[in-house]
């Protein structure tokens, strides 16, 4: 059995349990830059162009969305929005309107109504990899049953950027007017 030491007092003096304890706001602050990094990888390119386009009712329409000359990043994109950018157009809520986008494999467009002879492969751009600068483009794809006008901002994508994930808006604004 061990003694126990005795001081004059009757105190014992104690190790200093705080000391571990210095490394937790060290820890900490690690994290939340790691966090911090993983959730803001660099913006999306945007572009000053508009791509225009006036198919007929019930014709689909794939327009370019992002230029070819990119610095080469790889997107795993889980998701795509879109919004209207003016007020005076009419809104996504118009009855079968179809807005979706898609992934030009080895190719590039501007407007086209097939993709097929531009691009190497299509593919919907959710759940798939758009290789910027690396030959892929993102494509916005938009049909109407009923005559419409639509000003829409750049598409919204929710993406994996390598260890990065965030939601940014990528490429130019679209002007499409369905006429019937």
């Amino acid at each position: 059995m061990q003694s126990v030491p005795e001081t004059g007092s009757g105190l014992e003096v104690s190790r200093r349990r705080w000391l571990p304890w210095l490394w937790l706001p060290a820890v900490v602050a690690l994290v939340a830059v790691a966090v911090w990094w993983a959730r803001h990888p660099a913006p999306l390119p945007l572009t000053d162009s508009t791509v225009t386009a006036s198919p007929k009712v019930g014709q689909r329409v794939y327009l370019g969305a992002t230029p070819s000359d990119l610095e080469a990043r790889d997107l795993a994109i889980s998701s795509t929005s879109f919004r209207t950018a003016d007020s005076s157009t009419d809104g996504l809520d118009v009855d079968g309107l179809e807005v979706e986008a898609w992934i030009c494999r080895d190719g590039a467009i501007s407007q086209t109504t097939d993709p097929s002879r531009f691009c190497a492969d299509v593919l919907p751009a959710e759940g798939n990899t758009l290789h910027l600068g690396g030959g892929d483009q993102l494509m916005l794809s938009v049909e109407s049953p009923t005559p419409v006008a639509l000003v829409l901002d750049p598409v919204e994508v929710a993406y994996r950027d390598g260890l990065q994930w965030g939601t940014d808006r990528i490429g130019s604004e679209f002007e499409v007017v369905v006429i019937g």
